[in-house]
């Protein structure tokens, strides 16, 4: 496979560098979070277990930050300690949905988005809490506190597109309940596979299968939508902390029409994220051990 570089200038007037070098930084950190998840291998206790996955929120968070802040020229440390506690309130989110209520599955989600926007701060040098992204189904809302803004909406187009993939298929409803439940789209499906729960681009799918009570063979209706949920929080972070800065770094170098842009928000980073679920083995995907981890019965 031919290498693809496209140079672009960063957000806050940095000096060019290119996408691939970008995106090789981030890759870093999910290969330092792969290596850390084989934690959940070596019989460490559940506490360690809940510690190990903080720590590689942390570090994936920090470094997110760090690469952006030090390819700008400026200090990798204050960018990676910044992002680092970004990446903690990720995790708490994560662990408030694993909690299997619907109470808290909208918490959980928003607060994980809320760490993603710091992320994202620290990753542009802007201060604390100055850009906030809060996703509501495929809507994207964009809050800027101290300017005393209205929120600036924009549609999430991979969500959108996989929203109407689901909803054609021949069984698919609206989970009505659910999606008002998560803040989610929530889609059951009349899947009789091994495949219970799903989720693509923030999108969840259910089996109509999955019993609402106890049942010994089958995970109960809440932890499988928990579990979904936590993918949609890390889907929220790939989009906010490092989709949306390479798109409007690509439309500010490209000369690009920022009209569209500036309400569809296009995640140029999902083709990656395809090619990853069909080349690492279900069980050894980082982000499927997080998510059983913490939706793990073993409470």
């Amino acid at each position: 496979m031919p290498h693809i570089s496209v140079t672009v200038a960063l957000d806050s007037g940095l000096p060019r560098t290119s996408v691939s070098k970008i995106l090789f930084c981030q890759l870093s950190a999910l290969t330092f979070g792969s290596a850390v998840c084989n934690a959940q291998d070596n019989g460490l206790s559940r506490l360690d277990h809940q510690l190990v996955a903080a720590g590689i929120n942390a570090a994936v968070g920090g470094l997110t930050a760090g690469a952006w802040q030090g390819l700008s020229g400026k200090s990798f440390w204050n960018g990676f300690a910044r992002g680092a506690g970004g990446g903690i309130m990720v995790f708490a989110g994560k662990r408030i949905i694993a909690e299997r209520s619907p109470a808290w599955w909208w918490i959980g989600r928003e607060l994980a988005a809320l760490g993603s926007s710091e992320v994202a701060n620290a990753a542009s040098g802007r201060v604390s809490f100055d850009r906030i992204t809060i996703p509501v189904g495929p809507v994207r809302f964009h809050f800027e506190p101290r300017r005393k803004r209205l929120p600036s909406p924009t549609i999430d187009f991979a969500s959108t597109v996989a929203a109407v993939v689901v909803s054609t298929r021949a069984g698919s409803r609206i989970g009505i309940d659910e999606s008002l439940a998560t803040g989610t789209l929530v889609f059951i499906v009349r899947d009789k596979s091994m495949a219970i729960g799903g989720n693509a681009a923030g999108v969840i799918t259910l089996s109509e299968i999955v019993p609402d009570g106890n049942f010994p063979r089958l995970e109960s209706k809440r932890s499988v939508i928990s579990h979904e949920m936590i993918h949609s929080a890390q889907y929220d972070f790939i989009l906010t902390a490092w989709a949306d800065p390479i798109q409007k770094s690509l439309v500010r170098k490209l000369h690009l029409d920022g009209r569209v842009t500036r309400y569809v928000d296009f995640n140029l980073l999902l083709p990656l994220q395809m090619a990853a679920n069909s080349l690492v083995p279900y069980k050894s995907r980082p982000w499927e051990k997080e998510a059983r981890l913490l939706v793990s019965d073993d409470k």
